[in-house]
This record gives structure tokens, sequence and C-alpha cells, in this order.
């Protein structure tokens, strides 16, 4: 039983949707890695800077609450840049996921749309075989009144 175009076109701008939406999915995915690569950078690098202008004070020496109080805030600054690490392989493992639902939504969307093709041109074959049938019953029924006139000379 052949599929009727409207049902497969119900399928075909559905699987469209999904695929759009994945696709808005997977672009705000990468933009929260992106993001989430960002902010560990900038962590890193007050990291650093923070701890070079700690070392330049420190030649001059350095009492201990000072000291403390670096080594108390390098110790937050470290468990901030090992939760924006996991923050940054939660985002990574969250892109890879939306990646794959993607490709499984255009793979879904490129079936149907073969799918449709395929009853389109058979559709078209239909048609055309139909034409012919339709000329050549034509052709046959003005064939016999051509010969049934006689030609005098």
């Amino acid at each position: 039983m052949p599929i009727k175009q409207p049902s497969l076109q119900i399928l075909l701008d559905h699987a469209q949707k999904q695929s759009d939406d994945a696709a808005k999915k997977l672009g705000l995915l990468t933009s929260h890695l992106q993001q989430a690569k960002q902010k560990l950078n900038l962590l890193l690098e007050y990291r650093h800077s923070y701890q070079s202008n700690f070392q330049d004070s420190a030649k001059n020496g350095v009492n201990q609450v000072n000291w403390s109080n670096f080594n108390a805030f390098m110790n937050k600054l470290d468990t901030a840049i090992a939760e924006q690490r996991q923050n940054v392989e939660n985002a990574n493992n969250n892109r890879k996921v939306g990646g794959t639902e993607f490709r499984m939504r255009q793979g879904k969307l490129k079936s149907y749309d073969t799918l449709s093709k395929r009853y389109q041109q058979t559709e078209i074959q239909q048609h055309l075989k139909s034409e012919q049938k339709e000329q050549d019953e034509f052709a046959s029924n003005i064939s016999p009144h051509n010969q049934l006139t006689p030609k005098s000379k």
C-alpha cells in the first residue's frame, strides 16, 4: 500500500522541526562550552597574575598574616578552578550529546526526504505512464479511421 504524500509531508515537516530544534540546542550547548572555557581561562590568568604579583611583593619579605591570606586565597582560587574545569568537562559532554542528537535528527530528516523524493518520482512515473497510455489509445482510435477512408487515384 503506497504512502500518501500528505502523511509523508507531515513526517517530513516534523523531522525538519526536530532537526532545527536540535541545531538550535547544539548552538546553545556550543556557546555554553565556549563560555565555560573562557571563564576557566580567566580564572587561570587571574591566578597566575595574583601569584606573580605576590611573588614580586614577597621579595621584600612577607609577614605571617599576608602569607596566610595569600595561601587561603590561592586555595579558594584553586577550588574555583577545579570546579570550573569540571564545568568545562560537563559542557563538553553535553555538547557531544547535542552533536549526536543533531546528527541523528539530520539522518532521520534525510531518510524522510529520500522517501518523499521517491514517492514524488513514483507519482511522476505513474503520471507519465498514464499519459502514454492515453496517447496510445488516442493513436489507436485515430489509426482505424484513417484506414477506413479509401484513397482515390
